[in-house]
C-alpha cells in the first residue's frame, strides 16, 4: 500500500480531532448553557414548540431539585 501525503494528512486531521473531542471535568460541570436555555427568550409562534420548551424547564427544575435533595440528605441528615 502506497502512503501519500494527502493521506498522511488525512491521518493528521483525524487525529486532531479526536483529541480535541476530549472533555475536562470543567466541561461537565459547565452550567452556563442550562442557565442560558432558562434566561433566552424563544421566538417562536409555534404552539408544540412553546409547550417543548416549557416542558423541558420543568423537568430540569425538577431533575435539579432532586439531585439538591439528595445531596443535601446525604450530608446533613444521615
Amino acid at each position: 500500500m502506497q502512503t501519500t501525503k494527502a493521506n498522511i494528512e488525512d491521518n493528521n486531521n483525524s487525529e486532531k480531532i479526536v483529541r480535541k473531542k476530549k472533555n475536562s471535568l470543567k466541561d461537565y460541570f459547565a452550567l452556563m448553557p442550562v442557565l442560558t436555555y432558562f434566561f433566552t427568550k424563544k421566538n417562536s409562534k409555534n404552539f408544540n414548540i412553546r409547550a417543548m420548551h416549557t416542558i423541558n424547564k420543568i423537568s430540569i427544575t425538577v431533575f435539579l431539585l432532586g439531585i439538591i435533595f439528595i445531596i443535601v440528605k446525604k450530608l446533613f441528615l444521615s
